[in-house]
């Protein structure tokens, strides 16, 4: 790459992607926005850079940053409780602090928990907290869980002692039975507030509100927050097809589970497979996914048997056809070069052969050379196939699958 700049700033964004698992093609536009260099020549030239540097390209849409909230559709209500109210809604488990983000428990020292403690002691204020109130019996913490994991665990677990008092120095290496009863009774009496967001919310709404309200220092995904608030058969179901052997195989181990990419990753192709390409149009990346979640949620246990039988069908295809270079990118200069995992690919070629039966995918396994042939041949034309793999634009995800459903067709009919 000749431009000096941009390769400078593209290495750096390489090394982001590489400690992430990836990099979303948002970030990528971007860049180029900020360097001046949005013209589409130098978007594919940089798309062809980071692949070769073999970085997972997670295609989706830009536009979606442009959300603007509807503040009428925000129903949210101020709350205080006292400590100890709130340490009985734990006991009763009113309050869920095993939300399976991935956020975990307990990620404060014993020192800076001791400082919340004191802080009641002293009578100083805490700050608030964020509760999702769908489920009135067994809110959901958005903001708030290590402030009530230290309560939890001083007053109900007795797990460790108080240490490193800043005013109160003399109760070190005191549990609550050792301190005096007017320090007893100012910490369960401290009052705590909180923001509690009401069932009437919009889901969007609050998954945007999730988003922005959730402490920068423990910044969640966009899969993590629709884990968060999804939580039933969706969050099962995308669990046991990303973590399941057959789609490690499929996608040759390049999928990073450690911040639920792999889950976004099957979650999109259940989207356009279930929603279509129309509900698509409607909104953005976020607001499809979100609608997907819900959608299998709302669903029959044998239609969650029905769709994993149709995904493990398709996977097992894609293998068979294109073994390790599923859903990539391949060269007709260098067949031979694995090119990195594309997410645009994932969820078009499985769209298509998920609709096919289990004849038809025995017949495309069987012609599986014509098909690779015409795939290469698609790509090395630089067409727009080749432009749209890279590009979360509606009218891309139309023509992608279009194009791909052309090629399995050929196929088919050519036998």
């Amino acid at each position: 790459m000749e431009d000096v700049l941009l390769k400078e700033e593209l290495d750096k964004l390489i090394d982001i992607g590489k400690e992430n698992g990836g990099l979303r093609t948002t970030t990528i536009i971007h860049l180029l926005n900020d360097l001046g260099r949005n013209e589409d020549e130098n978007y594919r030239q940089v798309l062809e850079y980071i692949e070769d540097k073999k970085i997972v390209l997670i295609v989706d849409n830009f536009a979606e940053k442009n959300l603007i909230l509807d503040s009428s559709k925000i129903a949210i209500l101020p709350k205080t409780l006292s400590v100890e109210s709130i340490i009985k809604k734990i006991q009763y488990e009113e309050i869920n602090l095993d939300t399976d983000f991935q956020r975990k428990r307990s990620l404060w020292s014993d020192s800076v928990k001791s400082q919340l403690i004191e802080s009641l002691m002293i009578q100083l204020p805490i700050p608030p907290m964020y509760f999702d109130g769908h489920d009135p019996n067994r809110w959901q913490v958005i903001d708030g869980l290590q402030r009530l994991c230290t309560l939890k665990e001083f007053l109900i677990d007795k797990k460790w002692k108080l240490k490193d008092l800043e005013y109160l120095p003399d109760y070190n290496n005191c549990s609550m039975e050792d301190l005096p009863r007017i320090y007893q009774r100012r910490i369960e009496e401290g009052q705590m507030a909180f923001y509690l967001i009401l069932p009437e919310t919009p889901e969007d709404v609050k998954y945007s509100l999730f988003k922005r309200i959730n402490t920068p220092g423990l910044t969640l995904e966009p899969q993590e927050i629709r884990h968060a608030l999804y939580q039933g058969k969706a969050t099962r179901l995308l669990q046991e097809l990303a973590e399941n052997d057959t789609f490690v195989k499929a996608t040759d181990g390049d999928i990073s589970s450690k911040r639920m990419q792999d889950r976004e990753i099957v979650l999109r192709y259940l989207a356009l497979r279930y929603l279509g390409v129309e509900v698509y149009k409607e909104g953005n990346v976020d607001n499809y996914l979100n609608k997907a979640m819900k959608f299998i949620n709302d669903q029959t246990d044998e239609f969650i048997d029905e769709c994993k039988k149709t995904y493990f069908s398709a996977l097992e295809c894609m293998f068979s056809v294109f073994g390790k270079y599923a859903f990539r990118r391949i060269s007709k200069i260098r067949p031979s070069d694995k090119k990195p995992f594309n997410t645009a690919l994932f969820e078009s070629w499985m769209n298509g052969v998920s609709l096919l039966n289990g004849k038809e995918q025995e017949r495309l396994i069987k012609n599986k050379e014509q098909l690779k042939e015409l795939y290469i041949e698609e790509l090395d034309k630089k067409s727009s196939f080749y432009n749209d793999i890279g590009s979360g634009k509606y009218r891309s995800l139309i023509r992608r699958n279009e194009t791909i459903k052309k090629m399995i067709q050929e196929v088919l009919d050519a036998d």
